[in-house]
């Protein structure tokens, strides 16, 4: 094309054609265009080596793979993203390393992979099938199979047959694009489709440890599971205190307790039993070796996969009512106006007096005391004194700025008998009582690992921080962007503060749009990790933040215990034998907390994969049916809906919203049609077929129903804006979508998770 003829095609205002002319010879420069003659440019059936005088560094980093071929490098120098187009993606798979050659594009950054660094999957799962004579695997993932055109042979079949869904280890990588694989089946995971299947497909796949070495079962049968005489040294007697656990109905293990007294001279006295993981797996024991692969226990909704052996983590290590168990406590003392006053800690031996639940403290805290609750009398003055100081610790730390971002979370309700039975997808806590009571817990939680934090950082200690930094300007600036079309007014410089983003978030709550605006401020939220170089909890307003009370389930605590221990024994206090460990030098801490941010994140992806799996389970017999539903977000490619119940979510595409070509507005989160003036935004209520729940993809594919409901039963005609942006009813138009509020909700996922989104996870 020539010049001229490009910029028609654009629709490039002839002011803007020297701006044109600069990116097509930067494209030139690149090699992704040439120039057949002197006025012509077409576009490179591969790209050229860049001339020497405009090549870039290489960038590095991970690629995910869409299924559609092309892709996104997640740079290491965490700029944004590299855009790859299928036919620059090479031999790399979703998830490899990979060094990019980059370039300006006209929406961005974009490149070409230049080299595989390291691949980033060894395994796939997939169904067996006969190719002639020889036998084949069709991946289950679409990002492999798009990869490889669906060729993956395999040399060796193992117990494996037609049809039979595997986990194969791949021998042979593709070395160009749409290149063979070659694998070898591993074992056979059991029939495509069935839930059970499609977990150990996701445990595998993240190389979850889901068994115990030989050597680790040994040292766990080996493990006294009553305590001794020799484990009672150097330990303060707290068996007189009224310790109470408090945590989910299904809860398998329980690693913390509380028990709460008031001060002759007014305030409380509070204490937060741990249970002492720590005296029991030593360092560079088996047990230790295998907790620190894991780094966290894993939790779905039909089991879990915990970081240690049932003989610690339901046995000797839980803080199960009515028996003596080894503790760290930690001692905080209160004044009426929940103002620390002074702080303690000391290994213990305690005895637990009751194990409760969340639904069972809810109601007693509300005078209900029927049926099971009754036995929850006993307790009832302990849990309102907690209560009562929980809330106050509450303000207290929403006052100085504390991120509270509500987002509802789905969960499963299985069949206690038939595991292949999902009954429901609910909205988790959504029961207010409960939800006080989860409150309850997670103030004390929050307030024992803080105590421990500024423990190690007023002598100045080394140890694994859990860490949040403030989000980045660049993402404030996308957010506020986006806020501001919702008529939301975000100061980007205030917001750089947990003070200033509460102010945002308090704008939010309330919004028609509030769950879906707080995802997105989530999305401008960094991660939470563990490191040795404590640059405070942004997320918590904290400047010294741990964690301590969960050692049962994450490995840091573990190593956070060792080190307490080990300052005690120095500073003459109770230890529990604190002077038998040696704490190892900072940059060996620094590797293990660095190995455990990523077990943390890989525990939650297979998390939220497995609960992604049992939301399109519970839909694939409801084809067909009709459902009222949110608009939850918006893209290029379609809309993200939420039903209510059951509480999933599913895709709308583009090409199931409407005979229209529909334009997407990234600042207003919206798609309008360009004929009918159909519009979608986040927050929008829309009535939705449900046309297929694939559970290998754990995708669930609505299309727009003919009507669009006004509120619950109700429905508009469809309505076409004018050039004055007024609304007029038309007859072959698209809908108008009254937005719905959402209730809010945590951040947790899946049974035990409810508790781990605050005491796992902050």
């Amino acid at each position: 094309m020539r010049m001229a003829d490009l910029a028609t095609a654009l629709r490039v205002r002839k002011s803007q054609v020297p701006r044109l002319r600069k990116l097509v010879a930067a494209l030139v420069d690149e090699g992704v265009v040439v120039k057949p003659s002197r006025m012509t440019y077409a576009v490179a059936d591969e790209p050229r080596p860049r001339r020497k005088d405009a090549a870039e560094p290489l960038a590095v980093g991970r690629i995910r793979v869409h299924p559609a071929g092309y892709g996104f490098v997640e740079r290491d120098d965490h700029l944004d993203d590299i855009f790859i187009p299928a036919k620059y993606r090479g031999a790399a798979l979703d998830g490899d390393r990979v060094s990019v050659y980059t370039w300006d594009g006209y929406k961005g950054t974009e490149g070409r992979v230049e080299e595989v660094l390291a691949r980033g999957r060894a395994k796939l799962t997939g169904v067996v099938r006969r190719a002639g004579r020889s036998f084949v695997l069709d991946p289950d993932d679409p990002r492999v199979a798009s990869s490889t055109d669906a060729h993956v042979a395999i040399e060796d079949l193992g117990p494996a047959r037609p049809g039979d869904c595997v986990l194969a280890e791949i021998t042979e990588y593709p070395r160009q694009r749409r290149g063979g694989m070659t694998v070898r089946v591993l074992r056979v995971l059991g029939e495509p489709g069935d839930p059970r299947t499609e977990v150990a497909k996701i445990v595998a796949c993240a190389d979850i440890p889901d068994e115990f070495p030989d050597d680790a079962k040994a040292q766990a049968a080996r493990t006294p599971q009553a305590l001794r005489k020799i484990d009672l040294a150097d330990r303060i007697d707290l068996r007189d205190r009224e310790f109470l656990t408090i945590d989910p109905e299904t809860a398998r293990d329980f690693d913390d307790a509380i028990c709460i007294e008031r001060n002759p001279g007014g305030g409380w006295r509070v204490w937060v039993a741990v249970a002492d993981v720590s005296h029991y797996v030593r360092p560079d024991d088996a047990l230790d070796r295998e907790a620190q692969i894991r780094g966290v226990s894993v939790y779905f909704p039909d089991r879990a996969i915990p970081m240690l052996p049932p003989e610690l983590s339901s046995g000797i290590c839980s803080l199960n009512p009515g028996v003596d168990r080894c503790a760290m406590v930690v001692r905080i003392d209160y004044d009426d106006d929940a103002t620390v006053r002074d702080t303690g800690f000391a290994a213990a031996v305690i005895r637990s007096r009751a194990r409760l639940d969340y639904p069972g403290v809810g109601a007693a805290l509300s005078g209900d005391f029927r049926g099971r609750i009754a036995a929850y009398r006993k307790w009832v003055a302990a849990l309102r004194d907690m209560d009562a100081l929980a809330q106050r610790l509450r303000r207290r730390r929403m006052a100085r700025g504390a991120l509270e971002l509500e987002l509802p979370e789905p969960k499963v309700i299985l069949d206690e008998d038939d595991p292949l039975l999902v009954r429901d997808v609910a909205r988790a806590k959504s029961v207010p009582s409960e939800r006080r009571a989860y409150e309850l817990v997670e103030e004390f939680m929050l307030a024992a690992n803080e105590a421990v934090g500024e423990y190690f950082a007023r002598r100045k200690l080394p140890t694994i921080w859990r860490v949040h930094a403030p989000p980045a300007e660049t993402k404030l600036a996308e957010l506020a962007a986006v806020l501001e079309g919702f008529g939301i007014y975000v100061d980007e410089e205030e917001a750089q503060s947990p003070r200033g983003l509460k102010r945002v978030i308090d704008a939010v709550r309330g919004h028609p749009a509030e769950s879906s605006l707080m995802f997105l401020v989530l999305r401008s939220l960094t991660q939470a990790v563990y490191t040795t170089d404590n640059i405070g909890h942004f997320g918590l307003a904290s400047d010294a933040y741990l964690h301590f009370t969960s050692p049962i389930r994450r490995y840091p605590d573990v190593i956070v215990h060792r080190l307490l221990k080990y300052h005690l024994h120095r500073e003459g206090q109770a230890s529990g034998g604190g002077g038998a460990f040696r704490p190892p030098p900072v940059e060996e801490l620094e590797q293990i907390a660095a190995a455990c941010s990523g077990y943390e994140r890989r525990a939650m992806e297979a998390e939220r994969e497995v609960v992604d799996m049992y939301e399109a389970y519970l839909m694939r017999d409801r084809v067909g049916e009709t459902f009222v539903a949110t608009i939850v977000a918006v893209t290029h490619f379609g809309v993200f809906v939420r039903l209510d119940e059951p509480f999933v979510e599913g895709l709308i595409k583009l090409e199931n919203l409407g005979d229209d070509f529909f334009e997407h507005d990234p600042l207003h989160m919206t798609l309008t049609g360009r004929k009918t003036g159909a519009r979608f935004r986040i927050g929008d209520a829309v009535r939705v077929e449900l046309i297929e729940a694939s559970v290998q993809r754990r995708q669930i594919d609505f299309r727009l129903a003919a009507t669009t409901p006004a509120g619950p039963g109700g429905s508009r005609t469809p309505r076409r804006r004018d050039d004055r942006g007024r609304g007029r009813r038309g007859a072959d138009s698209g809908s108008r979508r009254k937005r719905k509020a959402a209730e809010g909700r945590d951040t947790g996922r899946g049974g035990r998770g409810r508790r781990r989104s605050t005491k796992g996870r902050r």
